[in-house]
């Protein structure tokens, strides 16, 4: 039987209940086997670095979801170093998950600069796309073919988190306790 594997990239910068609630919605939608939720390593889109470093958003990640069937935190951008490219990432994880349907997950935003993505065309070919399709925003208009995976509206972000924290006010229920406990011990984000 060929695993389906959806794949849900991102900085998680830090992770939060978004990201969470997302990569659940992708899993039963998509009836995948697993969701493998990948930290960049250096985003090819994004201006600015991440304010934590990968070996931490990593770490989150994982704990974030420890414990949660069908949800994998996977390294592979972080082994390979350098521009996080989701060509290589999906030809790393090829060669790792032999035979496997793959579903990369993406939300809207991402589908809009996806002609700007490296070999975007060569992705089309490796994986299916599932767009993220979000109650309340607006609707699609990408001609990308694919599983469009419908959720709630979620109004948080990492940058409103991290700019949360430098300016000491709570993130409690915005990421899980134990993400919210290692961004404490580990003093991020407070001198954004």
């Amino acid at each position: 039987m060929t695993p389906r594997i959806g794949i849900l990239g991102g900085t998680f910068d830090p992770v939060h209940v978004g990201h969470l609630i997302l990569a659940a919605c992708a899993r039963e939608q998509l009836q995948a086997d697993r969701i493998l939720l990948i930290p960049n390593f250096c985003s090819p889109l994004k201006a600015a670095a991440p304010v934590a470093p990968f070996v931490d958003r990593l770490a989150m990640l994982r704990l974030a979801i420890d414990g949660v069937a069908g949800f994998v935190a996977s390294d592979v951008e972080g082994r390979r170093g350098g521009i996080s490219f989701t060509i290589d990432t999906l030809r790393d994880l090829s060669q790792e998950i032999t035979g496997a349907r793959f579903h990369l997950v993406l939300g809207q935003d991402s589908v809009a600069e996806f002609t700007l993505w490296k070999d975007h065309a060569a992705i089309l070919q490796m994986a299916e796309i599932a767009v993220v399709e979000r109650t309340g925003a607006a609707a699609s208009t990408s001609m990308i073919p694919g599983t469009r995976i419908h959720m709630p509206r979620i109004d948080i972000s990492s940058t409103m988190i991290r700019q949360a924290i430098s300016e000491k006010r709570a993130i409690d229920y915005f990421v899980p306790t134990l993400v919210a406990r290692y961004i404490r011990d580990h003093h991020l984000y407070a001198n954004n």
